[in-house]
């Protein structure tokens, strides 16, 4: 009777044991391969998963469960604590793709892999439309919303300059959830440094500009005047003859940024009479300040611009430009390409 007990118990036990080694390999297998996550609709952009300070594995899997990404929370909880039982969750915001499983989610909670946001600023904006990407991009934080160009430029520059536009580098950064604004500006600033202290040394020397800053004053001009790659130099060269004559530059885009929010959309001759620091229909030499971000290639374009007898430039309309040596030719293209 003894004996029969005994063998009982035995064949009990290791039918136990061995429904607990074929359910931890299921759950194993589970975690790792079958668990895989589907998206509703195939994004290009990870899905976004928030996880708080002071969250635990338990919340962590309901949150899955209840954002329909893996299921059931209890199963996906368990295979966190028995399968990374030295790990700890940590705060952030991480991406969800089609195919993670259980396992790959957890891997990244618990090693804080962050999704790597990204903001970019295009060649030619202004600071206004930078402060606006950052005001509205959700994962930034921006303590200082209303900071005004005179104060940004006063605290990165140390009060070397009080305007802004023109020294932060146009470019792609990327951040992490609840990075401030701040150091983006930071970043950029640092970049626009790198970018100026690499090209300066390499200058024509005939280009009449006296310091980095009016040969940024002039980069942002060429950067509004053209969207044209192989055309940058080209403008550069006429800005640069007309400089070294003491001819006005005549560059509509300083019109606009001098004219700020009064600008209606179309410059009138009234615009063009109007006596304002950045009209250089009406003031000789460079504005005080750059009037945009320009990019590396039209600070290179600035320092480096194309050898020609050009004076003039009008625009085909289709992004391009017809080139002038004289007032004469370049009548003539206006009539052809503008007043037609």
């Amino acid at each position: 009777m003894l004996k029969r007990l005994l063998i009982t118990f035995v064949v009990c036990m290791s039918l136990l044991l061995i429904g607990l080694v074929a359910g931890y390999f299921s759950l194993q297998h589970w975690y790792q391969q079958g668990s895989a996550v589907q998206l509703e609709i195939s994004h290009q952009e990870p899905a976004l998963l928030t996880v708080p300070r002071g969250s635990n594995p338990r919340r962590i899997a309901r949150q899955l469960e209840q954002e329909g990404y893996i299921t059931p929370a209890r199963l996906n909880e368990l295979g966190f604590r028995l399968f990374n039982r030295e790990s700890r969750v940590q705060a952030g915001v991480y991406a969800i793709r089609d195919g993670d499983s259980a396992a790959q989610i957890w891997q990244r909670i618990a090693l804080g892999q962050q999704h790597l946001f990204s903001i970019t600023f295009v060649e030619g904006s202004e600071f206004k439309q930078w402060q606006q990407q950052i005001v509205t991009h959700p994962y930034l934080h921006s303590e200082n919303e209303d900071l005004t160009g005179e104060q940004l430029a006063e605290l990165l520059t140390n009060g070397e300059h009080r305007h802004i536009e023109g020294l932060l580098f146009p470019d792609t950064y990327r951040f992490y959830a609840g990075t401030n604004a701040m150091d983006i500006y930071r970043q950029a600033y640092r970049s626009m440094n790198v970018v100026v202290a690499e090209l300066w040394p390499l200058r024509d020397r005939d280009v009449p500009v006296a310091s980095p800053y009016e040969a940024l004053i002039l980069a942002s001009i060429i950067e509004k005047e053209t969207g044209a790659a192989h055309e940058r130099e080209l403008v550069a060269s006429v800005f640069v003859n007309r400089l070294k004559t003491g001819m006005r530059l005549q560059s509509d885009p300083t019109i606009i940024y001098g004219l700020g929010d009064n600008y209606r959309g179309v410059i009138y001759r009234s615009d063009i009479q109007q006596h304002t620091e950045y009209n250089t229909y009406r003031i000789n030499g460079l504005p005080p300040t750059p009037i945009a971000m320009p990019g590396r290639a039209a600070i290179a374009a600035t320092l480096q611009p194309a050898s020609s007898d050009y004076f003039y430039f009008v625009s085909r309309n289709d992004g391009t430009h017809v080139f002038s040596r004289t007032l004469t030719e370049h009548n003539r293209a206006v009539q052809r390409y503008q007043r037609n």
